[in-house]
C-alpha cells in the first residue's frame, strides 16, 4: 500500500529495532540450530562414514565452489520469488522493492518501499527461506553427499536474517503493515488503532 494512501490517523507507528551484534548473535544460533538439526536428519539415513569421506577427498574445494554457485543460484531463485510476492500487494508492483545486501549481516535482500501487510510479508519470508534453504537441503539429503548437505549450511546462513525476522512478526497482528528498512535491525510497524 502506498504511504499516501495509509490513513496515519487509523495507525499507531511503532519502530522495531534490533542492535546489529544481537541480531547477528541471534542469526548465529538460528544457524547452530539449523545446521545441528541438518546433520541430525542426514544422519538418520546415512553413515557418518560417509562425512569422513567427503571432508578428505581431494577434489573438496572444486566440488565446493560449484556446490556453491548452485546455492546462491537458489537464493537468487528465492529473492525473485519473494520479491514477486511482495511486489503483489505493492502499490507500483515492482518498483516498489529494493534490492540490497544488508551491511551488518552481509547477506542480499529483498524489501519493499512502501508499507505492505504483515500477512503478505510473512508469505514473502516463508516462500524465500522455502526456496532459499529448505529445497537445496531436501535436493541435498536425498542426493545424499555430505557435500551437498555442507552447501546447504550457506543457504541457511544467508536466511538465517529472515528466519529471525519471521519469529518476531508471527507476535504481529497480520492485518498491520510493516515497513522494512533494514531486515531485522529495523523495521516499522502501522498497527490500526483497536476501538
Amino acid at each position: 500500500m502506498l504511504i499516501e494512501n495509509l490513513d496515519l490517523n487509523k495507525y499507531k507507528l511503532t519502530e522495531v529495532s534490533v542492535e546489529p551484534k544481537r541480531a547477528v548473535m541471534l542469526s548465529y544460533l538460528i544457524v547452530f540450530i539449523g545446521i545441528v538439526l541438518y546433520t541430525a536428519v542426514y544422519l538418520l539415513r546415512y553413515d557418518y562414514a560417509n562425512i569422513f569421506f567427503t571432508m578428505f577427498k581431494p577434489t573438496f574445494l572444486l566440488e565446493f565452489f560449484i556446490l556453491m554457485l548452485f546455492a546462491f543460484l537458489f537464493m537468487a531463485a528465492g529473492l525473485i520469488v519473494k520479491g514477486a510476492v511482495l511486489a503483489s500487494s505493492c502499490g507500483n508492483k515492482w518498483q516498489s522493492l529494493k534490492f540490497k545486501i544488508v551491511r551488518r549481516l552481509e547477506k542480499p535482500y529483498c524489501s519493499a518501499v512502501e508499507p505492505v501487510s504483515v500477512s503478505n510479508y510473512i508469505k514473502s519470508i516463508l516462500a524465500y527461506i522455502l526456496i532459499a534453504s529448505i529445497v537445496p537441503y531436501i535436493i541435498a539429503f536425498f542426493v545424499g553427499d555430505f557435500m551437498f548437505i555442507i552447501a546447504s549450511y550457506i543457504t541457511l546462513i544467508l536466511v538465517s536474517g529472515d528466519i529471525l525476522l519471521l519469529f518476531k512478526l508471527l507476535k504481529t497482528d497480520g492485518s498491520d503493515y510493516i515497513l522494512d528498512i533494514d531486515c531485522v535491525i529495523y523495521y516499522k510497524i502501522y498497527s490500526a488503532h483497536k476501538h
